[in-house]
């Protein structure tokens, strides 16, 4: 009989662990319905489905680390699904969007799409992508966030590329950047932010970032200028706090 329930709670557990996997899969397919959207020049349903597939990678891991899916699933690496499914998601997706929806200028619409998807896949591939307290080092390759606001604000095309091109620089520079769920010392707050973000970004896309009709516009906009201010803040914090400590190490060799 214990033998039973033994092979029984095994079962349920690999079940479990199939089940999230299969999650995970989900945002490959919310992915396909935001490139179908692209096509049919649906912007705001493209990126209503990129809100999707963001918000199944922001759950899955945390599930995965819970249910323990790596130990009862021996045979399929999570991290690797989880990457080609975010490299299609945040860099193919976004890189076809800045070609076919002429985001940049028409010099640069296929030079632009190409940078991303090269400089993007060697990041993936990076060993040293994060620090050892999980912040990522660099501009992370969240392409399909920085087109969002592209397409909130409704720039002109130079715009446009001053701003991508302004991210490709941040590539290269290694700024630390919180990731929402990772940073432990900010984990409760952040992930309090994030919660805010997709909630006003929702409302925003379905609407506009410019209706502000009454006070729960006013509302919404606030709680999304802020949430955007949080996240930019902790880069700048860190950035301060390493430029303090590279200081003061600095000061204390001089005085030796």
């Amino acid at each position: 009989m214990s033998n039973f329930i033994k092979i029984n709670k095994f079962n349920l557990k690999v079940y479990i662990s199939w089940c999230i996997h299969l999650l995970t899969c989900s945002g490959l397919v919310a992915g396909f319905l935001s490139l179908i959207n692209v096509f049919e020049n649906n912007q705001a349903g493209a990126f209503l489905w990129l809100g999707v597939a963001l918000i199944i990678d922001a759950i899955d891991g945390s599930l995965a680390r819970k249910f323990e899916v790596a130990k009862n699933v021996k045979n399929i690496d999570g991290r690797m699904l989880d990457s080609v499914i975010d490299f299609f998601n945040y860099i193919i997706i976004p890189s076809i969007m800045i070609y076919w929806f002429d985001i940049v200028p028409v010099y640069f619409e296929i030079v632009i799409p190409l940078i991303i998807l090269v400089i993007s896949a060697i990041s993936y591939s990076n060993n040293n992508l994060m620090s050892s307290d999980n912040f990522y080092k660099g501009f992370p390759c969240i392409w399909n966030i920085l087109l969002l606001y592209i397409y909130f604000f409704d720039f002109n095309s130079m715009t446009n590329l001053f701003l991508i091109s302004f991210c490709i620089i941040l590539k290269f520079i290694p700024l630390k950047y919180v990731h929402p769920l990772r940073v432990k010392k900010y984990k409760i707050q952040s992930t309090i932010f994030m919660a805010l973000w997709f909630i006003t970004t929702l409302k925003l896309l379905i609407d506009s970032i410019y209706k502000l009709d009454n006070l729960y516009d006013y509302l919404v906009i606030t709680i999304w200028v802020i949430s955007n201010f949080y996240f930019i803040s902790l880069t700048i914090y860190e950035l301060l706090i390493d430029i303090f400590k590279s200081t003061s190490i600095k000061l204390k060799k001089l005085q030796f």
